[in-house]
C-alpha cells in the first residue's frame, strides 16, 4: 500500500471511530441544588475508595484473583448551584438492568466548599453486570450508552 493510501485509510478509520462512539456523558440531573453529570463508567479490580469530594481518605478496594466480582466505577462531575444548602447527602446507589441495587462504601463530605468537583464512586458487582442507572436518592441518571 502506498504512503498516501495508507494515510487515507487511517484518516477514514479515525473518522468512522469518532462518529460511531457512544455518548460521552449523561444529561445533567439536579438534587437539592447539586448538579450531577456522569462522564464515564469503568471496570477494574483495584480502585480508590475516596470520599466525595476527594480528601485525605486513601482507602483502596481490591478484588482478589479468581473472584467473580469486579468494581464498576462511575465518574461524576458535580456543580454546586446557587440554591444548594450544605448538609448530609445520601450515598449513591447503582442499579443493574434487572433493577438490583448495589451500594458503595463511599460518602459525600464537605460538599459546597468548592463550586465544582469530580468524584468516582465504585460499586462491587458481578463481572459483566449490565448497568442501568446511577442514583442519589430521587435523582436518577441513565447509564445506557455510557457503560462498557
Amino acid at each position: 500500500m502506498s504512503h498516501r493510501k495508507w494515510i487515507a485509510a487511517l484518516v477514514g478509520c479515525v473518522v468512522v471511530a469518532a462518529g460511531s462512539g457512544a455518548a460521552t456523558q449523561s444529561s445533567p440531573q439536579t438534587y437539592k441544588g447539586l448538579e450531577a453529570v456522569v462522564t464515564g463508567v469503568e471496570r477494574a479490580g483495584n480502585v480508590s475508595l475516596t470520599d466525595c469530594p476527594p480528601g485525605a481518605n486513601i482507602v483502596r478496594g481490591v478484588i482478589k484473583p479468581g473472584d467473580p466480582m469486579e468494581f464498576a466505577s462511575v465518574k461524576v462531575d458535580f456543580k454546586v448551584l446557587p440554591g444548594f444548602k450544605p448538609g448530609p447527602l445520601p450515598k449513591p446507589v447503582l442499579y443493574d438492568a434487572a433493577g438490583k441495587a448495589y451500594n458503595t462504601v463511599q460518602s459525600f463530605a464537605d460538599v459546597g466548599t468548592t463550586p465544582s468537583f469530580s468524584c468516582t464512586f465504585s460499586f462491587r458487582v458481578p463481572t459483566g453486570t449490565v448497568l442501568k442507572r446511577f442514583a442519589i436518592d430521587t435523582a436518577s441518571i441513565d447509564l445506557t450508552g455510557l457503560t462498557k
